[in-house]
C-alpha cells in the first residue's frame, strides 16, 4: 500500500512557494470581508480522495472547504502554489489509473482558490515531482517521461494552457524542476553518478550549467523568493557519520557554502520571504525537542524558534509577511528514526497543530 508519506520519501525534492493575493477566496464563499493575517492552504489526505482548505494561521481548525480532489486509491497530490494570485498546479493519479506504481504517469491540473474552479492540463506528469510556478504565476514547468526513457521539462503557459517542451534530458537518477531565477530562466537540478549539478534554461535557449551543488545526491531544493540564490540540502561525510546539511549559493555560479554550526542533520530549508535567510530544522541531541533556527546569510547568529514538546521540525514555508512558519514535525531523532509525523504552525511564538485524521499535505500561504 502506497501512503502519502512515502510519497514525499520517494520524491526526496521540496520545492514550496509563497503565495500572494487570495482575498476574492473569501468574497467568493459570501463572507462580505477577508479575515486578517496570512491564511494556509492545504489538504487532508484521504484513502481515495483530498480535502482542499484555507485556514487563518492561528486556528487551524477554523478551516474552510475549497475542493475535493479524486484519485486512485492511496495514492494523494503533489502540489505548487503560485507565488502570485491565487492558482495551485498538482498532479494526481487519476481514479481510472490500473496497477499504480510511483511512475505512472499522472495528470497536471490548475485549481483556482479564489473559486474552486479545476482546469486539467495534461496526462503525461510525474506525480513524485511536484511543478514550479515563476515568479508572477504566469507559467508553470513540469516534469513529464519523455520516449526511450529520457525525461522532459514542460513549461505551461497557465492562461492559455499551452505547452511547449524546455528540455528533454537522460541522467542516471534525472533532472528536477527548482524554481525561477530573476531573469526568468528556470533553475533545476541533474543527478548523476557524479552527484548533483545546477542548471539553468530559458525558452528556445540551451542549458547553461551553474554548479556542482554536491558529489553527492543533494536534495530539498529551492530558489530564495529574490530569484538570485538557491539553497539545497547535501551530505556532509564526516569522521564518524553522513548527515545532510544546508548549503547556499548565489545563481551567478559562485561555489556553494554552509550554513549552520555543528555536525547533525539538518532538516528543510524554508527561505525568509526577504531572501536574506533560511529556516532549517535540526536534529534534537537530548530528550526535549529541537528549536528550528533561522540562518541569516550574511553570517550572523541564528534566530531559534519554538521547539515541539519532542522531536524535530521540517520546515515548510514561511507566510509572505513573515509572521508564521509551516512545519512538518517528528516526534523522533533522526531522519532514520523519526518516529511520528504532524503539521504544525509556528506563529507568535505559539505551535498550532494542524489536524486531521490522515496526512496533511502543506501547499503553502495567502497573505
Amino acid at each position: 500500500m502506497q501512503s502519502r508519506r512515502v510519497l514525499i520519501v520517494l520524491a526526496a525534492v521540496a520545492v514550496v512557494a509563497l503565495a500572494g493575493g487570495g482575498a476574492l477566496y473569501w468574497r467568493a464563499q459570501g463572507s462580505t470581508s477577508a479575515p486578517t493575517g496570512p491564511r494556509l492552504i492545504f489538504a487532508e489526505f484521504g484513502p481515495t480522495a483530498d480535502r482542499v482548505y484555507v485556514a487563518p494561521a492561528d486556528d487551524p481548525a477554523q478551516r474552510t472547504l475549497v475542493t475535493t480532489v479524486d484519485h486512485v486509491a492511496e495514492w494523494g497530490i503533489n502540489p505548487a502554489l503560485a507565488p502570485a494570485g491565487t492558482k495551485v498546479a498538482y498532479t494526481v493519479l487519476p481514479t481510472s489509473t490500473v496497477r499504480p506504481q510511483a511512475d505512472s504517469p499522472a495528470e497536471l491540473w490548475l485549481l483556482d482558490v479564489a473559486t474552486g474552479t479545476k482546469q486539467r492540463i495534461t496526462g503525461d506528469a510525474d506525480l513524485r515531482v511536484p511543478p514550479v510556478f515563476d515568479a508572477e504565476g504566469k507559467a508553470l514547468v513540469y516534469r513529464a517521461s519523455a520516449s526511450g526513457g529520457r525525461q522532459a521539462l514542460v513549461r505551461v503557459d497557465v492562461a492559455s494552457g499551452t505547452r511547449r517542451p524546455l528540455l528533454e534530458a537522460e541522467t542516471a537518477f534525472g533532472v528536477f524542476p527548482v524554481g525561477f531565477a530573476r531573469d526568468g530562466a528556470l533553475v533545476y537540478a541533474s543527478l548523476s553518478n557524479d552527484g548533483t549539478d545546477l542548471f539553468t534554461v530559458a525558452e528556445g535557449g540551451t542549458p547553461r550549467k551553474l554548479l556542482h551543488a554536491s558529489d553527492q545526491l543533494a536534495r530539498d531544493w529551492r530558489v530564495a523568493p529574490t530569484g538570485d540564490a538557491v539553497a539545497y540540502l547535501a551530505p556532509v561525510i564526516g569522521a564518524e557519520r553522513v548527515a545532510y546539511r544546508l548549503h547556499v549559493a548565489k545563481l551567478d555560479g559562485s561555489a556553494p557554502t554552509r550554513l549552520g554550526e555543528g555536525s547533525g542533520e539538518q532538516y528543510g530549508g524554508a527561505w525568509r520571504p526577504a531572501g536574506d535567510a533560511v529556516t532549517v530544522g535540526q536534529q534534537p541531541t537530548s530528550t526535549p525537542g529541537a528549536s528550528a533556527a533561522t540562518l541569516p546569510l550574511n553570517g550572523g547568529g541564528p534566530t531559534l524558534l519554538t521547539a515541539p514538546p519532542r522531536g524535530f521540525d521540517h520546515p515548510l514555508t514561511w507566510s509572505a509577511d513573515g509572521s508564521a512558519l509551516a512545519v512538518r514535525t517528528f516526534d523522533g531523532i533522526s531522519s532514520t528514526s523519526p518516529g511520528r509525523e504532524s503539521t504544525a504552525v509556528i506563529v507568535g511564538g505559539q505551535r498550532r497543530v494542524v489536524s486531521a485524521p490522515g496526512d496533511v499535505i502543506v501547499f503553502g500561504w495567502l497573505p
